[in-house]
């Protein structure tokens, strides 16, 4: 077995790097060892990482690979797995999808010595001309590539990062359609009795994220004060649906709702206990709000699914799941409600992004402000 040691030195600047030295056993036929040198500018912690590759290349084959022959693929999976172990299992997931379907087929067999800015950018270029990604999508798995060549570059395996200098394709920013008054009106019309009534309710009513309405529990409600706890989120992982807190402490509300949400939940709540007696063992208590018949949850892929084929049988305005959240902080917004109190209800933690992104001016609302300085400086 090979061994190996760390040496702690300062730079003139004084900050901390570690020099690695690692022997392997001794040659069968000199008796030498062969004595491996690396520089480690980063924490003790990195350093001790890149040892235990080190070593373990020594190991398996007697030699270390050389940065020229480490492939990109090789090096984003050994990124993820030693520098980010950490990170929630859905960010890991979405990492690791990313570079799979995005990165790998285009760059992944370019040695990491060898990348080269311009090979980052025909692949930037690629990925939105070829298979028209979106810029944002473009975006995020750029910054995947980015973060670890940024650690390599740390790591003294490659001078400097390839990514320095690639322009990226212009963000454009996406403009949400909603339903307006009429058109809520009719979208409850035809949701009445049907299974997509309380879920269009209360997304219209409280703007629920889908993930919050697929992790709603009936231990959520409290009746008797008429209030929501919105305390869990459910998400895809890696193809696993994992039920976890919210991103921020904003996501963690109290939602007070009306008498109108208030019976259909009593009622919807009565029909859960009579499903689960009616069943008997074929019924799953999952103690879920949105549910299907046995009692079996929604993933929040399933909710979009459902909701666009709802929306297409009924003839109804083309808007995404997503936007009928954009249609609640609207519609409060055109009822006089605080900005302030529409964050809060929306479980955002910076005001900004309810005001940039969730309310829309309507043709109405629009129409309301220009009636009302008229009114002001000509009255």
């Amino acid at each position: 077995m090979s061994t190996g040691h760390i040496r702690k030195r300062q730079t003139k600047d004084g900050k901390n790097s570690y020099q690695l030295i690692v022997e392997s056993e001794k040659d069968p036929l000199t008796g030498k060892r062969q004595r491996f040198y690396k520089t480690v500018n980063g924490t003790k912690r990195e350093a001790e990482a890149v040892l235990s590759r080190m070593k373990a290349e020594i190991d398996g084959s007697g030699i270390i690979a050389k940065p020229s022959a480490l492939k990109l693929s090789d090096w984003m999976a050994e990124w993820l797995e030693l520098y980010l172990p950490n990170i929630e299992a859905t960010t890991r997931a979405n990492y690791v999808e990313r570079i799979r379907t995005k990165l790998n087929p285009y760059l992944g067999s370019t040695p990491l010595k060898s990348l080269q800015t311009s090979m980052v950018q025909q692949w930037v270029n690629a990925l939105s001309k070829e298979e028209n990604l979106a810029p944002k999508s473009v975006k995020n798995v750029y910054l995947n590539l980015k973060a670890a060549l940024d650690k390599a570059v740390l790591l003294n395996m490659i001078p400097q990062n390839p990514c320095t200098g690639v322009e990226l394709p212009k963000l454009i920013k996406y403009q949400a359609e909603v339903y307006d008054d009429k058109e809520i009106e009719h979208l409850l019309e035809v949701c009445k009795n049907t299974d997509m009534y309380l879920f269009v309710v209360l997304e219209i009513s409280l703007g629920l994220r889908r993930g919050e309405i697929a992790a709603l529990e009936w231990s959520d409600i409290d009746f008797e004060k008429s209030v929501i706890h919105i305390t869990k989120n459910r998400v895809i992982a890696g193809g696993d649906k994992i039920t976890k807190a919210p991103k921020s402490q904003a996501g963690l509300r109290d939602l007070y709702f009306g008498e109108h949400l208030h019976t259909l939940l009593s009622e919807e709540y009565e029909r859960y206990k009579a499903d689960k007696k009616a069943m008997g063992g074929d019924f799953i208590d999952s103690n879920l709000v949105i549910r299907q018949k046995n009692g079996k949850g929604f993933s929040p892929d399933s909710l979009t699914q459902k909701w666009i084929r709802f929306r297409k049988n009924h003839g109804l305005k083309e808007i995404r799941l997503h936007d009928l959240r954009h249609t609640c902080a609207t519609a409060m917004l055109s009822a006089g409600v605080s900005p302030k109190v529409i964050q809060t209800r929306l479980g955002h933690s910076d005001i900004s992004v309810t005001m940039n992104i969730y309310t829309h001016s309507l043709p109405s609302m629009n129409r309301d402000a220009g009636e009302k300085i008229d009114g002001i400086l000509f009255n």
